[in-house]
C-alpha cells in the first residue's frame, strides 16, 4: 500500500501574510490608553499603496468578525447548532487542512490563521450569511461580531450578510430591534444596512425597530437617525421618535411613535401595550404568539381597546378582553379560540 502524503498547509499569501501582520499589531496597540497614530498611518499607507492591499484587508476584517460572532453568541449551544454544523461540514470536505489547523485556538493568533484558512479553504460561504429564527412565542437575543444586539421577536427570520464592504440584515418576516454597534473590527466604516421587501434601511448610529408585515414595512427609530430607501421616493431620513410605514408601492407615511395605536417596541418587554386599537387588531397581534386559530367576531371587531397585555400569556390576555369588554371567549378547542359578542352585555 502507498504511502498516504502529509497534509500540507495551504499555500503562503504574502499580502494576506503581510495584512495580518499589521492586524496582531493593531490588536495589541487595542490595549493602550491612546491609540498609536503612527501605527494607524503606516497600515492606512499600505492599504492604500496598492488595491489587492485594500481588497485583502477587507476580507480580513470580515473573516475577523465572522469568527468573533461564532464566539460571542449569547445563546445556548443547541441553538447556533445550526451555523457550527455548516462549519463542521465545510472543514470535513476539506480534512487535511482540518488536520493542519487543528491545533490553532481562538485567540488573536488563531483569528488571523483562521482568517486565513477561511479565504484559502473556502470557509468563507460557511459563515457568512447565516440565517436566524425563531418559533411561535419565541423571543432571541443576539451579539454579532460588530458589536450590534440584535433581538428577534415571534415568528421572525432574518440573514445576517456581513463582508469586507458591508453590514447587511435581511429581514424575511417577522420583527427585530436593533441597537447598532461602532463597527470596532473594521478601521473603515462598512454601513449598516437591512433590507426588507420594501425598502432598505440604512443605520445612521442608532437603535431601531424594523418590521415586515404582510405586503408592508414599519420603521420605528428610537435613538439616532435611519435613511429609507424605496424605488418610489427620494432617500429619506427618519428621525428619533418617528415611526414609518412603507406600503407594497414603496409610499412612505410617518407619524410621531407615541400616537400610534400599538407601542412598537414593548414586545422587547413582553408587552402588548395598545392605545385605542380596534380588537381585531390586538387579538392578530396577540395571535402571533400562540399556537391555532384565534378569530374574531365581525360584530365586535371595531371594539376599542387600551391597556397592557402581556404576551407569553395569551389565555390570561383574552380573559382580560373579556372582563373590559362586552366580549366573551369561545374555545371550541385548545388551539380554536373565537372572540364573539357577550349576550345581554352587547350593545
Amino acid at each position: 500500500m502507498a504511502a498516504r502524503p502529509s497534509p500540507q498547509p495551504p499555500a503562503a499569501d504574502p499580502i494576506l501574510d503581510q495584512a495580518i501582520a499589521w492586524l496582531v499589531k493593531l490588536r495589541a496597540d487595542a490595549g493602550r490608553t491612546a491609540p498609536d497614530a503612527a501605527l494607524q498611518a503606516r497600515i492606512d499607507a499600505w492599504r492604500l499603496a496598492d488595491a489587492r492591499h485594500e481588497a485583502v484587508w477587507g476580507e480580513l476584517m470580515a473573516a475577523e468578525a465572522q469568527f468573533q460572532r461564532l464566539v460571542a453568541l449569547p445563546v445556548p449551544p443547541e441553538q447556533w447548532q445550526q451555523p457550527l454544523s455548516e462549519l463542521t461540514r465545510t472543514r470535513t470536505r476539506r480534512q487535511a487542512r482540518r488536520r493542519w489547523l487543528g491545533g490553532v485556538t481562538l485567540g488573536l493568533g488563531g483569528l488571523a490563521l483562521g482568517a486565513l484558512a477561511a479565504r484559502q479553504a473556502g470557509l468563507w460561504e460557511g459563515l457568512d450569511g447565516q440565517r436566524y429564527a425563531t418559533a411561535t412565542g419565541q423571543h432571541r437575543r443576539l451579539a454579532l461580531g460588530d458589536g450590534t444586539q440584535l433581538a428577534l421577536d415571534t415568528e421572525t427570520s432574518v440573514q445576517v450578510r456581513f463582508d469586507g464592504r458591508q453590514r447587511l440584515l435581511v429581514l424575511q418576516q417577522g420583527d427585530i430591534f436593533i441597537d447598532t454597534g461602532k463597527d470596532a473590527l473594521a478601521p473603515q466604516h462598512r454601513p449598516f444596512l437591512v433590507q426588507t421587501a420594501q425598502a432598505r434601511l440604512q443605520a445612521l448610529g442608532t437603535r431601531f425597530d424594523v418590521r415586515q408585515q404582510q405586503g408592508s414595512t414599519r420603521l420605528t427609530v428610537l435613538e439616532g437617525r435611519v435613511a429609507v430607501t424605496t424605488g418610489q421616493e427620494p432617500r429619506t431620513v427618519i428621525e428619533p421618535g418617528e415611526t414609518v410605514d412603507i406600503d407594497a408601492q414603496g409610499h412612505l407615511r410617518r407619524q410621531a411613535t407615541g400616537s400610534a395605536a400599538m407601542d412598537p417596541t414593548a414586545w422587547l418587554e413582553g408587552s402588548l401595550v395598545a392605545r385605542q386599537m380596534r380588537l381585531a387588531e390586538v387579538l392578530a397581534e396577540i395571535a402571533r404568539y400562540r399556537h391555532g386559530w384565534l378569530q374574531c367576531d365581525a360584530a365586535v371587531a371595531q371594539l376599542r381597546v387600551s391597556g397592557v397585555f402581556q404576551l407569553q400569556d395569551s389565555d390570561a390576555a383574552l380573559e382580560s378582553l373579556a372582563q373590559a369588554l362586552p366580549v366573551a371567549i369561545e374555545r371550541r378547542t385548545r388551539f380554536w379560540v373565537r372572540v364573539v359578542p357577550a349576550q345581554g352585555r352587547y350593545e
